[in-house]
């Protein structure tokens, strides 16, 4: 059990993105001039917002001038949550609170025999004990297991695009605040219906044989700025499960808007650094902020 408790923050803190990965599948891209990072204006500041990506290889960096040029110009960083002043270990205590269940229903039973047949074989791919997870709600186990999967394959969220600029932050002293909180974050998952969490488990371990092909390409697609692509890598997958869109996606974005306006307002420049699905498509982040007038411009 304490060799699983170890991934589940990893899990549960790249958040949409990490079962985004999991369907990605698309052709080879091109190399492009933009870069997965926007200046907005008003009429008082301009600030940058960055996309993410969450796990990445350490041979990813260094990463453009550009994006180190808003970093360095930026007196604040923002992230989806504080990551350098986050308590790991309250962090872990929070998701077992939340993606243990209490009720003594085992995750056995919480699935069809042909997903946790398929759960087993997977388990024992990455040298897991499938019993270690018998604890676990099917949203963790999903979790779990798709980290657990990119870190085989070298991808680690100590290298994500949000980490880096955490660990740069802290170092340099700069302050680091959150459009969230870590229990905010964990709650999302666990709301999700059982119906829900299995199809995500399910889902997750049928592809798990794309993942490393599939996180390839994301890469690619946001190293070149292309948002189109990256709309149909990492979204495409989820317009079968809109309730998971909604709660992970759309939802969160119309939340952070405010927030995003009260630093367009004031007088401090700001990186603000989120994940790649939340600055693409329709209702996203970038989309939302020009219907509202700010002048947008991708770099």
């Amino acid at each position: 059990m304490k060799r699983a408790k170890q991934k589940l923050s990893l899990g549960v803190l790249a958040c949409a993105l990490l079962w985004a990965l999991v369907f990605a599948v698309a052709p080879r891209l091109q190399a492009q001039e933009k870069s997965f990072l926007w200046r907005v204006r008003s009429d008082q500041n301009t600030l940058y917002i960055l996309g993410s990506i969450h796990f990445l290889k350490r041979e990813s960096y260094p990463l453009r001038n550009i994006i180190e040029e808003a970093f360095k110009n930026s007196r604040k960083l923002v992230l989806e949550i504080d990551l350098a002043g986050a308590d790991a270990e309250k962090v872990q205590r929070l998701t077992m609170e939340k993606g243990v269940s209490r009720d003594g229903i085992t995750l056995q039973q919480s699935v069809s025999k042909e997903t946790y047949e398929l759960a087993e074989k997977r388990a024992r791919e990455l040298d897991l004990d499938i019993r270690a997870m018998s604890p676990l709600k099917p949203w963790v186990a999903a979790l779990t297991m798709a980290a657990m999967k990119l870190r085989k394959l070298g991808f680690d969220s100590n290298f994500g695009v949000d980490r880096y600029f955490a660990d740069r932050a802290k170092r340099e002293r700069k302050p680091v605040q959150g459009l969230e909180t870590p229990e905010f974050q964990i709650g999302l998952f666990d709301q999700f219906s059982r119906r829900d969490q299995e199809s995500m488990l399910r889902q997750t371990l049928k592809e798990m044989d794309l993942l490393e092909n599939g996180v390839e390409r994301i890469v690619q697609a946001w190293t070149a700025g292309e948002v189109a692509k990256m709309e149909e890598l990492i979204l495409a997958s989820m317009r079968d499960y809109p309730e998971v869109h909604r709660k992970l996606i759309a939802d969160r974005n119309r939340r952070w808007i405010p927030q995003i306006e009260q630093f367009l307002a004031g007088s401090e420049s700001v990186l603000v650094v989120v994940g790649a699905a939340h600055l693409v498509g329709k209702g996203s982040v970038i989309e939302l902020l020009k219907e509202r007038g700010y002048r947008v411009e991708q770099l």
